[in-house]
């Protein structure tokens, strides 16, 4: 065999199978620690914000724009697995005073380094043709995987209560539009958070949303909208934050709300049916009367055999009013009904395996022979 063809069998019959086993790795690794991580996350956050406090006390830090986490491809080709964390004013990387830290992802990246010393066993058998420059760039390449667990991470540990109580605790000037990005230094990187307190024009938001724009709404903010009856059949509003807005009798049919958030939303009658909705969050929203109908909420990985990213968290229900809802055909294993009241509502054909209802109120409630749920009290 020429080089070429060593290499694509070395991909073929290594690379991938040990690529596919260690990410399942890393999956298993995040979800059962995913609270411990994001308790680290949180305080390496408030130890950056600690620094910008003192700068903006000292008249040299403008009011932040960004905080940006960066992985650094250097770092990680020395054995460390360092990311900058850097708070910049509106102008953001022309920000000439940024305040610097650091964030240690080992917990991650360290199965990247277990993978590389694997690689370079069976790179042996192949008789010196694969060099350690050659798993040295694909170590750097697969680095991009696991770099999605840290937006992963991040996604999950920032909620606007902690980031409120943080800037509150220690009096941070923060702009009007505020973004926590992820993303590779002085690269591309991805909204995890925004924040947007700019008074908004229901009529101009809500003609815009109707347009059904492919890209446009992903990890926008439209709270405190009024959107009440309108047509958004198939709009894609990934990670958008559309809390304490009314959308009641509205269309969202076949809608990708993957990471939406629509806590304390007004959202009777409206309808979800066949909406993707992994890892959104209607807590204490008003859904009287909501169609849930074939919505999927799948948490995880949907398969088992090949990674492609970072498995969805559960659907959140918590404290929501979902009288007279129906979620026929819906999957809503793990989803989080705590606290909801579900008075009437429907679940014929929904499979809600591993789905919490403490305390959740389910006088009339339709569920399929053999499937209703247990109810425990809060302890």
């Amino acid at each position: 065999m020429n080089r070429e063809e060593i290499l694509q069998h070395f991909a073929n019959e290594v690379y991938e199978p040990l690529k596919h086993q260690m990410l399942f790795a890393v999956e298993a690794s995040f979800q059962n620690h995913k609270y411990t991580l994001a308790k680290t996350f949180r305080n390496s956050l408030e130890q950056l914000l600690g620094k910008v406090k003192q700068m903006q006390r000292e008249g040299t830090k403008q009011a932040l724009g960004y905080i940006s986490y960066s992985m650094l491809r250097t770092e990680l080709a020395n054995g460390r697995a360092t990311y900058l964390v850097e708070a910049m004013d509106k102008t953001w990387f022309m920000d000439r005073h940024p305040c610097r830290d650091t964030y240690d992802a080992d917990w991650a990246f360290r199965y990247l380094d277990e993978w590389e010393t694997e690689l370079c066993k069976h790179a042996k058998k192949y008789g010196g043709r694969i060099g350690l420059d050659d798993i040295q760039r694909m170590k750097l390449r697969v680095a991009i995987h696991i770099h999605q667990y840290i937006m992963a991470l991040a996604r999950f540990s920032i909620t606007e209560v902690w980031l409120d109580e943080i800037q509150f605790a220690h009096e941070i000037q923060l702009e009007d539009v505020f973004e926590l990005r992820v993303g590779e230094y002085l690269d591309q990187s991805e909204i995890v958070y925004k924040r947007d307190v700019r008074v908004k024009d229901s009529t101009v938001i809500i003609e815009w949303l109707e347009e059904k724009k492919p890209y446009d709404y992903i990890h926008e903010v439209f709270r405190g909208i009024n959107g009440s009856q309108g047509d958004y059949e198939g709009i894609r509003l990934q990670y958008a934050d559309l809390s304490e807005s009314s959308f009641n009798n509205s269309v969202f049919t076949g809608g990708n709300l993957i990471g939406s958030r629509w806590n304390k939303a007004c959202l009777q009658e409206a309808d979800f049916s066949g909406c993707l909705i992994q890892e959104a969050r209607f807590e204490q929203a008003i859904l009287k009367g909501a169609s849930f109908r074939d919505a999927i909420a799948v948490p995880g990985i949907y398969q088992s055999e090949y990674w492609e990213r970072p498995g969805f968290q559960p659907v959140s229900f918590a404290g929501a009013d979902l009288t007279g809802a129906q979620f026929q055909g819906a999957y809503l294993k793990n989803a989080d009904f705590t606290g909801a009241i579900l008075q009437g509502a429907d679940f014929m054909g929904a499979a809600f395996e591993g789905a919490c209802f403490k305390e959740a109120v389910l006088d009339g409630a339709r569920f399929s022979l053999g499937m209703h749920p247990v109810v425990q009290s809060l302890t």
